[in-house]
């Protein structure tokens, strides 16, 4: 009985050393979110958000086209797998956002005034 005590010991210590202590593992996060990637999908997630304001707009019928445009976008960087083809979508759509927002702008510059 006494042997099979000894045994077990030896081997259980032989395991310990074998795998190592969990306690004195470093550990290392499995995965680290990209902040370029995080705020990426933030960012279309915005736009599609706001895009039922947009539609809603007294002056929307003179943005249809870049709405449109815009509306495009955000579809097409939902269905990309791949971060560069993503992050190229939303360069894109930062684009024709940016456009946008400039026309509407100006549109509602030129009714004021």
């Amino acid at each position: 009985m006494a042997a099979l005590r000894v045994s077990c010991v030896i081997h259980g210590l032989v395991l310990l050393l074998a795998l190592g202590c969990a306690a004195h593992r470093p550990v290392i996060p499995l995965l680290v979110p990209d902040p370029e990637l995080t705020g990426a999908r933030a960012f279309v997630e915005g736009v599609a958000g706001n895009m039922p304001l947009w539609d809603a707009d007294a002056i929307s019928r003179y943005e249809r086209v870049e709405i449109a445009r815009v509306k495009a976008d955000v579809a097409m960087a939902r269905q990309q797998d791949g971060q560069d083809s993503f992050l190229a979508c939303v360069t894109k759509l930062h684009d024709d956002w940016n456009a946008l927002i400039a026309l509407d702008e100006r549109l509602k510059r030129e009714s004021l005034t």
